[in-house]
């Protein structure tokens, strides 16, 4: 095997938005935007009445209707920033939602608005759409009311739009009703300042979950006005992916969304919660902390508007300032220059933007809490990733992947680089591999062990294997990407018709099998969505999903079309225990090269092991190794990413 600098391992630790977002834009045959229906004109079939006025929307594609851009929340502008929800305004006159409204505001990207803006959406930005199948009134009124799925978008928690996606083949296949929603995002929606708040505050505003409290209020919204589309507001199904899998996963958790939901899927989660203790603290002199701190957001905010020219100085400065003064500069800021100071001051070995443990929204024992908590009321829930989560970021490494110009059709579309070629492809499978499994062990088998354990027998989980895509200017994406991280909402929303979907997404005689383990996975989701147990699907024709197993027997679902493994239920579980061993005996890396995979795992709030963990492996071999040059590679990366956020 040809051994490339251990060094390249590092890129396992950074799952950053940035690459993603990059690599995005450059294999468009991923992009999600590709699922996004078309406009019609007005349906007077689809005039409803709910509790802010009366409002009328369109044919959606495959024989649904479908409502865009209904306020559930008042626009959280001046003093309604940093602040949880409130009830929106009614109308008067018939609001037409004809269009989507402006993503939440964000660093421009794939993810928001088109254009060539540095930042995209807007602080006016709660709002959710409605797919139904087509109901008329008389339908509502004789028809037992339908399951409803609220749909929550990925993007880090920093970018992201609820346009991007349309559920109407779900919809229409399986007779549920699908809303889409958005919430606030990046230091918007997850931010605390000690001097934020004065003793008015609610402990919902001083939570900091500004994000989170969008997503429940989007919920009270449907429990309040769903049932005039059609839907039953008791038996409601929270499902998100990646960020949007977190933010599901806090739902769950949240006390304040009892008896709103009754359901939740996570896909791809992530269940850590920051630190409100890093967010209400001075970063230490070694610049490393789990999450970002508003005092150093607003050093960086003194020095953007020109008031100091150094950090030390607006140290003393915010020191000197008193709380008013604080809290009046901050909310005075226009929403840019919050999101770029939050992304000047992001400190090493940082996650990604999440949950605060604040004790009212989130339990003070974070997302965790509700695994192991058996006073706590908890609904079905199915949690899963991907087999090759972190290919779609490991191919953007260097290291890893030769790149180059692109040529032909490609170039002409407007992607500049291309991959050539997976430099070892032995070793890129194995780093690939550890990465998404650890991701798996922390995300699904370690949580679903735990509800289990705590008396939750209503506790799914699948692990999403289908990889056969096609061959893109010599490059074989099957190896590349394989199984990638959000490749699986492509099937969920079962989105196949679309001519660069069908000819260019899928490797040769793979879109008859792919395209029924899409109807297979919607039956699975659907089921669940009515009955809280995806058992053989709505059709009961599917290999049985069994529930989580404590002994040797089945597990989780894997996911995979018939021209491979097809689907079945596997009893192979995902411990740290399991992992390290294989990595132990994993002859594809040298004793040095399974070190540096376990501290690229460690470092920061990554889905690997703790320093402790990583001292102790193979007898403290990795306690004495030297990580230096490793470490020096990755905060040289973490600046390169944060640079090119700003460019």
């Amino acid at each position: 095997m040809q051994i490339i600098s251990s060094i390249k391992v590092y890129k396992i630790i950074r799952v950053t938005y940035t690459s993603f977002m990059k690599f995005k834009l450059c294999i468009s045959l991923f992009t999600i935007f590709l699922i996004t229906g078309c406009g019609q004109s007005l349906e007077k079939d689809s005039l409803r009445q709910i509790s802010e006025g009366s409002v009328i929307g369109t044919a959606g594609n495959n024989n649904t209707y479908v409502w865009k851009g209904i306020p559930f929340a008042e626009p959280p502008l001046g003093q309604l920033r940093w602040k949880a929800p409130k009830d929106p305004s009614s109308w008067t006159e018939t609001l037409e939602a004809m269009e989507f409204k402006s993503s939440c505001f964000q660093k421009a990207s794939s993810f928001g608005e088109d254009g060539e803006d540095m930042w995209s959406g807007s602080e006016d930005c709660l709002y959710l759409n409605i797919w139904t199948p087509k109901l008329s009134q008389t339908d509502i009124g004789q028809s037992k009311n339908l399951p409803v799925m609220m749909w929550i978008h990925g993007g880090g928690n920093t970018v992201g739009s609820a346009h991007m996606y349309d559920p109407s083949v779900l919809v229409s296949e399986h007779n549920v009703i699908v809303v889409t929603i958005q919430y606030r995002m990046g230091s918007l929606g997850w931010f605390r300042h000690p001097a934020l708040h004065d003793s008015l505050s609610s402990l919902s505003d001083i939570s900091g979950n500004y994000g989170t409290l969008d997503t429940i209020k989007a919920l009270e919204w449907i429990n309040k006005n769903i049932q005039s589309f059609g839907g039953d507001s008791e038996n409601v199904t929270v499902f998100g992916e990646s960020a949007g899998a977190h933010n599901s996963a806090a739902i769950f958790a949240s006390p304040l969304a009892k008896d709103l939901f009754h359901k939740v899927i996570i896909q791809s989660g992530i269940m850590s919660s920051s630190s409100i203790d890093s967010a209400e603290s001075y970063l230490p002199e070694s610049g490393i902390a789990p999450s970002i701190s508003g005092l150093e957001v607003f050093n960086q905010i003194l020095i953007a508007n020109g008031e100091v020219d150094d950090l030390s100085n607006a140290r003393l400065e915010q020191e000197q300032m008193t709380v008013s003064e604080i809290r009046s500069t901050l909310y005075q800021q226009d929403p840019e220059v919050i999101i770029q100071a939050a992304i000047d001051s992001r400190p090493k070995r940082s996650g990604m933007t999440r949950v605060y443990p604040d004790g009212h929204v989130i339990l003070s024992g974070g997302i965790e809490e509700s695994f192991v908590n058996r006073s706590l009321p908890r609904v079905p829930i199915i949690t899963g990733t991907n087999k090759d989560e972190n290919k779609f970021f490991n191919a953007m490494n260097r290291n890893f992947v030769k790149w180059g110009p692109a040529t032909g059709v490609y170039k002409t579309i407007g992607i500049d680089e291309m991959p050539l070629e997976i430099i070892d492809p032995e070793y890129y499978e194995a780093i690939s591999f550890y990465g998404s499994s650890f991701w798996k062990q922390r995300a699904v088998d370690a949580p679903s062990k735990k509800l289990v354990e705590s008396g939750h027998a209503d506790t799914y989980a699948y692990r999403f294997d289908w990889d056969e895509l096609s061959t893109l200017n010599g490059m074989d994406f099957s190896k590349l990407v394989g199984s990638a991280h959000a490749l699986e909402i492509l099937f969920v929303f079962g989105s196949f018709d679309s001519y660069v979907i069908k000819n260019y997404l899928f490797g040769e005689d793979a879109y008859p099998a792919g395209k029924k383990l899409s109807n297979q996975m919607q039956s699975y989701w659907a089921e669940f969505a009515y009955t809280g147990n995806p058992g053989k699907g709505r059709d009961k024709d599917l290999p049985k999903w069994s529930s989580w197993d404590l002994g040797s027997a089945n597990k989780y679902l894997v996911l995979d079309s018939e021209n491979d493994q097809g689907v079945y239920m596997s009893n192979i579980e995902y411990t740290k225990d399991y992992l390290l061993n294989k990595l132990s005996q994993d002859s594809r890396f040298s004793d040095s090269e399974k070190c540096e995979t376990l501290f690229g795992l460690s470092y920061g709030d990554g889905n690997g092991v703790s320093s402790e963990e990583l001292n102790a492996f193979m007898n403290g071999m990795c306690a004495d190794h030297d990580y230096s040059e490793m470490l020096d590679m990755i905060e040289s990366r973490q600046e390169t990413t944060e640079e090119s956020q700003n460019s």
